[in-house]
């Protein structure tokens, strides 16, 4: 009901421009790609291409198992008279205590909150306090007035805390009722007494409710300090919320919240370059005049948008359109771009889409769904044929019932003679999805005349989940006119290479081309790492403070400038103020020389490996799916980026079609092509080795045969029935390999070698060839066939050593590697031997130091340390 002001981007980006052309009559930010390395020009120069995100908000407020009084004074952001207080206290098991919480405005006789002590019992707080979420829905919090709980062995307010029993915590807190009144400018005092078992965070922040929800006020907001910190290193791309004014019809727009937000930022960096994130979802009043358009899901909850809806796209579009023009008549010289956001945290994927129900039951999502079986199938004839079904037609066909959907009779994948519908379904929710954003992307584009950047998160192919789901739907992106994506006109988003466990890829979708993002949203400081609600804390980065923090641990800030081909976004993400420390803003500067060497000229990322994705694959996967795709695509990043050498993700049919050049392809879910398709594989990768995971070419076109699988991969396979999907190398393999890796349960189907082959390297349980390697008949390159389910990076390493792959170092190490520049991140604490590839010194680009000479220099590592090194002179 009173969601959180959650912002949803955010990094560095170290934008440094002669401060007589930073702004012009017309400010443009574009993208450009020469040579194939995608850059963004401002006003026609290139700038490193690395962004902040924040948002108004207040300081975490530690608290402790001893009682303590907490005070401080804010000063209204804008006036409210339905104004709120809001408690929140992080994501964590544990009993917070509240007591004699008081707000008053300094100078003035009343209290806006009197002394609220609990001495009433629970009817004090029922009668001004209330929580959420309400019902079933709050999985977490239980709040109770108990006697001689309080500060002074009075009453008090006692929330239980408790895990969420399927781990996802809702944005729980409890806040006052909306009748509190608060003037612009004025100032207020706020006192309270806390304990926390164990010891956490508390957060007090004080909002007018609304679309979006106003930020009046909290404990010393820490936007602005960060935005002048990182404009003191050049940081000048700001990114950060703000509302879409919706109004009624026969209602006037107001503007007035959103040019503030504006205003907020300008205030702390005068020489910003705007991006605001803006919120797509319809308001309540929209959606209960168009209750047709609303998602609703299998059990009778309706919310949201429907993405397919064109009424939605048409107002949507409209509205954006109208602030657009809006903000580049008033703020044109420091807008530098737009950021759409809609669906689940603004990530344009279906909301819920991790939870048990399924959406697509609201009646504008049957009409959208035979429009869309017309354009696919043409006659009814040709549906009934696909289907298996003839009584079906474009004017019966129904959305698949939850209880097909929620099915897996089949095993892994859906049987497509009784399942096509079901295929079909998922391939239709994802192209909605993608046109949605697409068509949200043109008016965007339109309104600012075409100058200025439009930003989406989308493209989390690796994350994409059983059934059709979650797979994104990037064919549409990538084929826009003059379309680039992260380096490579088709090129799929380069990894997290630094990241010892898989994270979110975003991709920033923009003008005259498109270019990857990567989002940093991991706290930054040292001081956070206690917090047990943060979801982070066991994985945060060394601070300044640490003996060793100069060597870069917070690693991810060095990968854009050595792709010279993503921005970098990083991100304050519950606007408590991660990023405000001046010593982090410092080591951000010293990638200055790093950029703008990968900037003049930029330097195209072309790594030797190829992961390759195939979306269209995923449609077919059936509920219960992620025990493969689990292993096989998100877990397989990982195993690839400690390969020890750099590597990028591609779509399949970019491969199939020749524009991706590699020594080693690493086909993830290759199970459903078409005889042409396979054939231009085989052309697309002659002299090259291919890397063949989990039943490759299963699905002929659609149709199961093992003949398409022999075809594909050049090996005899037969299938395999009750034996688990775990496989353990031969004793004595040429390749010394040790790992054993795979599911310890059943799947199906699952495929072993049919007869000899030659370098068999693993087996199944029964003793059937799970793993094989052998050159192509005609020659020109070589197939490695992976049975079961998942990668090591050790195998990747044979068939890397096999393909001719540089291999910097032979230790498990994320290696990104671009020009005369080389990143490493330790996953292990090691003397790392690396192989720079030619002779020279090696220095360290944050220190200036020479670590040693080339080719091999030896760098002793702890885990978790990132080094940036430049080749050569």
């Amino acid at each position: 009901m009173f969601p959180s002001v959650r912002p949803v981007l955010a990094s560095l980006l170290s934008l440094v421009l002669p401060a007589a052309s930073l702004f012009a009559a017309s400010l443009t930010a574009r993208v450009e790609s020469p040579n194939g390395a995608p850059r963004i020009l401002v006003n026609g120069q290139p700038v490193r291409a690395r962004m902040f995100f924040g948002a108004p908000g207040s300081s975490a407020l530690p608290i402790g198992p001893d009682w303590q009084k907490i005070d401080f004074d804010f000063t209204a952001a804008d006036s409210a008279d339905t104004g709120t207080m809001h408690f929140r206290f992080g994501h964590g098991a544990g009993d917070v205590y509240l007591d004699q919480v008081q707000v008053t405005e300094v100078g003035q006789k009343s209290d806006v909150i009197p002394l609220c002590d609990f001495e009433g019992g629970q009817g004090d707080f029922d009668r001004d306090w209330t929580s959420w979420p309400q019902g079933a829905a709050n999985t977490v919090g239980k709040i109770t007035v108990e006697s001689q709980a309080g500060a002074e062995n009075g009453s008090g307010l006692h929330v239980k805390l408790t895990a969420p029993p399927d781990g996802q915590w809702p944005d729980f807190h409890l806040y006052h009722r909306p009748v509190l009144h608060f003037a612009e400018g004025h100032h207020y005092h706020v006192q309270l007494w806390a304990k926390a078992v164990p010891a956490r965070s508390l957060f007090v922040e004080f909002y007018q409710p609304g679309q979006p929800f106003v930020h009046l006020g909290g404990p010393a907001d820490p936007f602005p300090d960060q935005i002048k910190m990182a404009a003191k290193v050049g940081v000048h791309f700001i990114t950060f919320p703000i509302g879409l004014p919706w109004p009624k019809p026969g209602e006037t727009e107001n503007f007035t919240s959103e040019d503030a937000a504006c205003h907020t930022v300008l205030a702390a960096d005068p020489r910003a370059l705007l991006i605001p994130r803006i919120p797509m979802n319809p308001p309540a009043w929209w959606r209960e005049a168009h209750p047709d358009e609303v998602m609703q899901w299998e059990n009778g909850r309706r919310d949201a948008m429907v993405p397919a809806s064109p009424l939605y796209r048409h107002d949507a579009a409209e509205r954006l359109t109208a602030l657009v023009k809006h903000l580049e008549e008033k703020f044109g010289d420091h807008m530098a771009g737009y950021h759409p956001v809609g669906q689940n945290t603004g990530e344009w994927f279906y909301e819920d889409t991790w939870k048990q129900p399924l959406n697509g039951y609201a009646p504008a999502d049957l009409r959208e769904w035979r429009k869309w079986l017309r354009a696919h199938y043409h006659d009814d004839e040709a549906l009934r044929h696909a289907w298996n079904d003839t009584g079906v037609s474009f004017d019966t066909a129904s959305v698949p019932t939850p209880a097909a959907r929620h099915a897996a009779p089949a095993g892994i994948f859906r049987d497509p003679k009784t399942g096509q519908a079901l295929i079909d379904w998922a391939e239709f929710q994802q192209q909605s999805m993608a046109d949605c954003v697409c068509e949200i992307a043109h008016a965007a584009r339109q309104a600012s005349a075409g100058k200025k950047l439009v930003l989406f998160f989308y493209g989390i192919s690796p994350r994409i989940r059983h059934g059709g789901k979650w797979p994104r739907h990037l064919r549409p992106l990538c084929a826009a006119p003059r379309a680039r994506l992260s380096g490579h006109r088709y090129r799929l988003l380069a990894d997290f290479l630094f990241r010892s466990r898989p994270r979110r890829q975003r991709a920033l979708h923009v003008r005259r081309g498109k270019c990857g993002a990567r989002r940093q949203d991991v706290a930054q400081r040292r001081r956070h790492a206690h917090l047990p609600g943060h979801r982070h804390a066991a994985r945060l980065p060394r601070s300044r403070h640490h003996p060793r923090g100069h060597k870069c641990r917070t690693h991810p800030q060095c990968r854009p400038g050595i792709a010279g081909a993503t921005s970098h976004v990083w991100m304050d993400l519950g606007a408590t103020g991660w990023f405000r420390d001046r010593g982090m803003w410092r080591q951000m500067a010293k990638l200055k020389a790093l950029d703008d060497a990968m900037l003049q000229p930029p330097t195209p990322f072309r790594p030797e490996i190829a992961a390759v994705i195939d979306a269209p694959s995923m449609w077919r996967v059936a509920p219960g799916g992620q025990a493969v795709t689990g292993p096989c695509v998100t877990e397989a990043r990982s195993r690839l980026g400690r390969v020890g050498a750099p590597y990028g993700q591609y779509l399949l049919d970019d491969v199939a079609a020749g524009k991706v050049h590699a020594k080693l392809y690493v086909f993830l879910n290759a199970w459903n092509l078409s005889t042409a398709q396979r054939h231009q594989l085989r052309d697309a990768t002659r002299g090259s080795v291919c890397v063949w995971c989990y039943a490759p070419g299963y699905f002929d076109n659609g149709t199961p045969s093992l003949a398409a699988m022999q075809d594909l991969t050049g090996f005899h396979l037969r299938a395999l029935g009750d034996v688990k999907a775990w496989i353990t190398p031969v004793a004595g393999n040429p390749a010394t390999l040790h790992q054993p890796f795979g599911l310890q349960h059943t799947v199906s189907p699952l495929f072993a070698l049919d007869g000899h082959a030659e370098d068999i390297l693993y087996t199944y349980p029964d003793g059937s060839g799970a793993v094989a390697f052998r050159k192509r008949d005609d020659g020109q390159g070589a197939s490695l066939f992976v049975g079961a389910p998942g990668l090591t990076s050790e195998l990747l390493r044979f068939a890397a050593h096999r393909a001719g792959v540089h291999l910097y170092t032979e230790t498990d190490c994320n290696v990104y590697a671009n020009g005369p520049f080389v990143a490493i991140h330790a996953t292990q604490n090691s003397n790392l031997q690396l192989n720079v590839g030619k002779a020279g010194p090696v220095t360290d680009v944050l220190t200036g130091q020479t670590v040693g000479q080339g080719p091999v220099v030896s760098l002793p590592v702890l885990h978790g340390d990132t080094r940036v090194l430049k080749i050569g002179p």
